[in-house]
């Protein structure tokens, strides 16, 4: 039996259970935003960088010697030359370090970190040719406020606006799609400049300046930051346009066939699981007619600010029921989750205000992504996003990992076969939305998927 997610039931994307909440609902004011991941004890000089969850998945600290901030690709040069000719490890780091590996690691204390917080200006858009150029600090919410101010979209990006496109580039960060070229945003770069180590000819580093008919942009565009520093980028963009979004809840019974086709039956699907609830959210979602008239929006309550009280009495109840293997206590607490978040439709509204029932149908660059706790002035961690390290709040181990369609449906059956085994078991996965399954498509990408696929996003307490 289906059921249309409406104010009785349905999910939330990164879930919290219900004290959270109850609190998320009451919230209206700013709160302090994520600070910055590099702290230096002498100006930029002995300095250490994390993620923006505080910790790498080995807990270990990640030193470097100094840290540089170019705000220009001249600037980059002379970076990389003098870092070169001195035989130094560079990393590039982001301003806000949302990835979970230590890919900034500059591996040693004496290694130079290359920050590209200040290389975040939007260089050109010509509405002609839909086209976008950005230095590579500039964040994702950014390029979708552009492109839209110009009647412009980036079609498929991840959900979370707070990435930097160089950084989603170098990760091979996508939505969810299986339609066109896929979801992965790399898919729609058509020019890139890159700043690499050179030889004493090069005056030691050159700038690679790579468009769509050159065979490294294939190299290039998906690097993990291996290849150089990304100065400039140029993406290919579409122009503006509607989305109607319904989410549907069935039982999971069937989730391992249907899985399988979903993602070619709506043109930004994915699927939301909950084995132990035996109940699986199905997001239809498609592109309409412009002349529409609606004008929805999408803010995520999991990425809404928080008070800090709040999240230290979340993590405190979830550490406790950890503690002492209660795992009745995480299944009543992500039922409650369930049925609490989605009477407010996740953060989803119809018009910008509240939520009044399916489809929630609205411009693409106000449903594609969000993140509203980064639009925060400091209050002294009253409140904070909630991933914040800084105050007692969400602490995890995420994983996430691909799955080729043609064995995805295997992959299904073997989980709900654990669930019937133990029940309870995934309870835990619940509390944090259960597990997210986005369509990713193959690329030709040297980094990037070999084949079409689903990812299983998966945060465990």
């Amino acid at each position: 039996m289906a059921i249309m997610l409406h104010s009785k039931e349905g999910m939330f994307r990164q879930g919290f259970f219900g004290l959270k909440c109850m609190f998320i609902l009451i919230c209206l004011v700013d709160c302090s935003p994520p600070e910055d991941p590099i702290k230096c004890s002498s100006k930029n000089a002995d300095c250490t960088i994390t993620n923006s969850y505080g910790a790498f998945p080995d807990r270990s600290i990640c030193r470097a010697a100094d840290v540089a901030y170019p705000t220009t690709e001249e600037d980059l040069i002379s970076i990389v030359a003098n870092a070169t000719m001195t035989k130094r490890k560079m990393k590039v780091a982001t301003r806000f370090s949302h990835s979970i590996p230590k890919l900034v690691c500059p591996d040693g204390q004496d290694g130079l970190l290359i920050s590209t917080k200040y290389l975040n200006r939007v260089l050109k858009i010509d509405a002609s040719t839909m086209m976008i150029t950005v230095q590579s600090g500039v964040t994702l919410r950014q390029v979708i406020n552009e492109a839209a101010k110009a009647g412009l979209a980036l079609p498929y990006t991840p959900y979370w606006w707070g990435l930097t496109v160089g950084g989603l580039l170098g990760t091979g960060a996508h939505g969810s799609s299986l339609w066109g070229k896929g979801s992965s945003v790399h898919e729609y770069v058509v020019g890139l400049r890159m700043v690499s180590p050179g030889g004493p000819q090069d005056g030691y580093a050159k700038v690679r300046v790579l468009d769509s008919s050159h065979i490294d942009l294939n190299a290039a565009k998906v690097s993990l930051g291996v290849l150089g520093v990304v100065s400039q980028i140029t993406l290919r963009l579409q122009p503006l346009f509607k989305r109607s979004v319904t989410f549907l809840m069935k039982n999971d019974s069937d989730l391992a066939d249907e899985a399988v086709s979903f993602g070619n039956q709506h043109e930004f699907a994915d699927v939301t699981w909950y084995p132990s609830q035996r109940k699986a959210v199905y997001r239809m979602d498609d592109r309409i007619s412009s002349n529409v008239s609606a004008n929805g929006q999408n803010d995520f309550m999991g990425f809404r600010w928080q008070t800090s009280l709040t999240l230290a009495l979340v993590r405190a109840a979830e550490e406790n029921q950890e503690s002492t293997g209660n795992a009745e206590g995480k299944c009543i607490d992500s039922k409650l989750t369930t049925s609490t978040l989605t009477a407010n439709a996740y953060g989803y509204t119809n018009n910008g205000v509240a939520f009044t029932g399916y489809p929630i149908i609205g411009y693409h660059n106000r449903l594609q992504a969000s993140g509203s706790c980064l639009d925060t002035v400091e209050d002294a961690r009253i409140t904070a996003c909630p991933w914040d390290p800084r105050v007692k709040s969400q602490f995890f181990h995420q994983t996430t990992f691909s799955i080729g369609l043609s064995k995805a449906k295997s992959f299904i059956k073997d989980v709900q076969k654990l669930v019937e085994s133990e029940p309870k078991a995934m309870c835990g996965v619940e509390l944090n939305n259960g597990i997210l399954m986005r369509y990713v498509k193959g690329s030709g990408a040297y980094l990037g998927k070999e084949e079409d696929a689903l990812d299983f996003d998966i945060n465990i307490l």
